[in-house]
């Protein structure tokens, strides 16, 4: 069996409808889609979340080699997805049968939230992600977000047993000195939250280990690795760690971490068929016992390229049964996505309100870190929401102002 064809292209799927006119999801809507043909008339297909593909001349080398020469590639993910659906059909079996033995039949899965909502949508995404199966929500903070505030709207609306997974992209810069105080505050007051990811930037391995001896919540290495991978894990700097693409080095650092018997959560971002690879590759593994988390959950189940969605049951997907990644594509609106262009994002301006009656007006989301001078998530007291054009002359003249001035206080 030959590769004849290789397509590799950005498509953008609509978001799901509860999105659509919200800012804080606009823009995130792309993902990177692979077609592999072969001679015996066995096409596969992946996705993964991207922006743009690499250079068509890239695969070029693959054409007329074996889709089975690619086992355990970093190639593409979205590509080594599509040499895994294709292996797997070609032999009539699941994609893990590829990969090793299967150790579980489920994978834990978490629903997904983009940081930025004002409150209302917080609590809406809540009651959607329960009503949807899931038990785990993951959301990354953002210079504007108070997770303690947040925190105590996800318990107004959460179900008995369901918990939060905060992402602290700790690439913006956080210390310790502002990262324990909030984390004692969630720990004592808060334990519908279990997991911290990401609290410092990756290099400051000192402030990791600090944290992880001062709490018992499961902090969570986002997998950024800048030692590699096995440094960090012998430094002791998290409970558990992500588990993210390229697919061949997932695969090796996952099993690895089997070995030293440190628990993996996979992250692998884009639609259906990138959940069902993710899938396939954790329930070969000891280990990944912790909750699975993509970006299937951001579309309506129609609108994905499969035209399908996992069901989500107690907060577990089953991993397919059927060969390759165990998904037909709809090519129609795969091509149909090819062709669509980014969704437009309405004008609006940020409304920040202190308890002290100032408020914060912003071009758009407010940085508060850079606007007041503290460290990000330290700020209380405060809601935000978003102010849209209703057609009235104040609107324009703050829009004006705040384009003029990014922010200003009254």
């Amino acid at each position: 069996m030959k590769i004849t064809d290789i397509e590799v292209f950005t498509i953008r799927p609509p978001l799901a409808k509860r999105y659509r006119d919200n800012p804080a999801r606009n823009g995130h809507e792309h993902r990177v889609a692979a077609k592999v043909t072969t001679d015996a008339g066995i096409v596969g297909y992946g996705d993964f979340d991207g922006e743009a593909p690499p250079p068509v001349e890239t695969f070029e080398p693959l054409i007329d080699t074996d889709p089975f020469d690619y086992i355990g590639s970093d190639l593409y993910p979205s590509v080594v997805m599509a040499m895994y659906d294709i292996m797997g059909k070609y032999l009539e079996v699941p994609a893990y049968k590829l990969i090793g033995q299967k150790v579980r039949d489920g994978i834990s899965s978490a629903a997904w939230c983009w940081g930025g909502p004002t409150d209302q949508e917080l609590a809406d995404d809540i009651v959607r992600a329960a009503n949807d199966g899931y038990t785990i929500f993951k959301i990354h903070t953002s210079p504007l977000g108070d997770v303690i505030r947040w925190t105590k709207i996800i318990e107004e609306v959460a179900p008995p047993g369901f918990r939060v997974h905060y992402d602290f992209t700790g690439r913006r810069g956080r210390t310790l000195g502002g990262v324990l105080p909030i984390v004692a505050r969630l720990e004592r007051d808060h334990p519908i939250v279990e997991w911290i990811e990401d609290p410092f930037d990756t290099a400051d391995i000192e402030s990791w280990r600090e944290l992880r001896r001062r709490t018992q919540l499961t902090v969570v290495h986002g997998g950024s690795w800048k030692l590699g991978g096995g440094h960090e894990a012998q430094l002791g700097m998290a409970d558990a760690y992500m588990m993210y693409p390229p697919i061949g080095t997932l695969i090796a650092t996952a099993t690895t971490y089997s070995k030293l018997n440190l628990q993996t959560i996979f992250q692998m971002c884009g639609g259906t068929l990138a959940k069902s690879m993710a899938m396939h590759v954790a329930c070969t593994m000891p280990t990944a016992t912790g909750h699975s988390i993509h970006l299937d959950d951001q579309l309506d189940a129609e609108d994905d390229i499969t035209r399908k969605r996992f069901p989500v049951h107690e907060g577990f997907s089953r991993v397919s049964e059927e060969p390759g990644l165990g998904f037909d594509v709809d090519e129609t609106l795969l091509y149909k996505y090819r062709d669509n262009v980014p969704n437009e994002i309405a004008p609006y301006v940020g409304v920040t309100r202190f308890g002290s009656g100032r408020t914060i007006y912003s071009l758009g989301q407010p940085h508060l870190p850079k606007i007041m001078g503290q460290e990000e998530g330290t700020v209380r007291n405060y809601t935000y929401d978003r102010w849209f054009d209703d057609g009235s002359e104040e609107w324009a003249k703050t829009y004006e102002r705040v384009g003029n001035e990014e922010w200003y206080v009254e």
